[in-house]
């Protein structure tokens, strides 16, 4: 077996790889109606065939289109564009096919006929693959504009006495005794972080090839957002640095401060909102996310290294801890807001494995090894025959 071969999911179908767990390829695979010789098979209804070739993330990601264009159509447009996950997901897919072409180098200088058609096959592959997640994100952070349009009666003062009544002081405030110059870098680090782990998993499932593995956790976050959207439009309600009775003379320090102007760079960013218009704290996605980076670290940890297909989720564990600590120290979130972030984190990690295995596959008889191969977004690129 060829380097490339042990790169490639589709090679291993009938056992699970070792630095996988439940979930995984073989798992996974779609529930066949196995037919006598002879027999004939029934075919699937046309709204079935359409599922079935978009898959869970590409369809999920439609029905967020739809749902956009209504607002537009309802409330106006309000695109956002240069946001943080928009750019970090764009810049992966770019990346990857970039990728793809060095790989395809060599090929492509000698002249290969078949090198051409290989890097264009291995660029559409990484585009459908990582299509969902940079429209999703950008979606996503559109819609978020109208979460204070559609219910202006938000939930503020209601969390607030919630967080008095659990804890007897409001913890966002208790907790600026400890703020120091350094602490708050940290926090902000952590914070920044939230969607950048996740695609580090991503990243590895797709130059390994693992292109099923990679769309179940797109579904993941997917799931996740259009919950959290629907949560938000319910539930509308802003960060605690915005609430009058805390900005007022509730917090001390007054302003958080950091050593090396992370913070400021970062809040910077986040302030520019219009606090009336965007009223997305309930739940907490950033808890939410986090809760799938642990989720699927573990399981597809391998991805990033077969040897120790662990040492992924040790080394995002404190990270996630700080992240989930860094709402409160940042005054992002109130209490009940990362509570219903990691239910909706919980929720829709064990959804979309389950989602994955019952969405309809297109039927098709059962592929040869070489034929699996050609899956990954990699197959054919600078690899020879064994």
């Amino acid at each position: 077996m060829t380097e490339a071969d042990r790169g490639s999911p589709f090679l291993v179908v009938t056992s699970p790889a070792p630095s996988d767990v439940e979930g995984s390829e073989e798992e996974v695979a779609v529930p066949v109606v196995q037919v006598m010789a002879g027999a004939a098979v029934a075919r699937p209804s046309g709204l079935l065939r359409v599922a079935a070739a978009l898959g869970p993330d590409l369809g999920l990601t439609l029905a967020f289109l739809v749902a956009l264009a209504t607002l537009v159509g309802l409330f106006g447009a309000s695109f956002v564009w240069a946001k943080g996950p928009i750019l970090v997901a764009g810049g992966i897919l770019v990346l990857l096919i970039v990728v793809a072409f060095v790989r395809s180098a060599p090929a492509l200088a000698r002249g290969a006929p078949e090198a051409w058609p290989a890097f264009r096959a291995a660029a559409r592959r990484i585009l459908r693959d990582w299509a969902p997640f940079t429209i999703i994100m950008w979606a996503f952070e559109s819609m978020e504009t109208y979460t204070g349009v559609i219910r202006q009666t938000g939930i503020d003062a209601a969390l607030y006495r919630m967080d008095l009544l659990l804890f007897g002081v409001e913890p966002t405030v208790w907790v600026g005794r400890f703020s120091h110059p350094l602490l708050t870098d940290w926090m902000s680090l952590t914070y920044g972080l939230y969607f950048i782990l996740p695609m580090i998993v991503a990243s590895a499932l797709s130059l390994r090839g693992r292109r099923h593995d990679l769309r179940e956790l797109s579904t993941a976050v997917i799931l996740q957002m259009g919950i959290g959207f629907v949560l938000f439009l319910l539930f509308p309600a802003g960060p605690p640095r915005f609430y009058p009775p805390l900005v007022n003379g509730g917090f001390s320090p007054a302003h958080l401060h950091s050593l090396t102007g992370l913070y400021e760079v970062q809040q910077s960013a986040f302030d520019t909102v219009d606090p009336l218009r965007i009223r997305s704290a309930f739940p907490s996605l950033h808890c939410s996310i986090a809760v799938l980076t642990l989720f699927y670290s573990w399981r597809f940890g391998g991805a990033l290294s077969p040897r120790r297909p662990r040492l992924y989720f040790w080394i995002c564990l404190p990270l996630v801890v700080s992240l989930w600590l860094s709402t409160i120290y940042l005054r992002h979130h109130w209490v009940p807001d990362i509570a219903a972030g990691l239910l909706l984190g919980l929720a829709s990690s064990m959804l979309a494995p389950r989602l994955r295995r019952a969405w309809p596959r297109p039927l098709s008889p059962v592929a040869s090894p070489a034929d699996r191969h050609e899956e990954s977004p990699f197959a054919g690129q600078g690899t020879r025959p064994a």
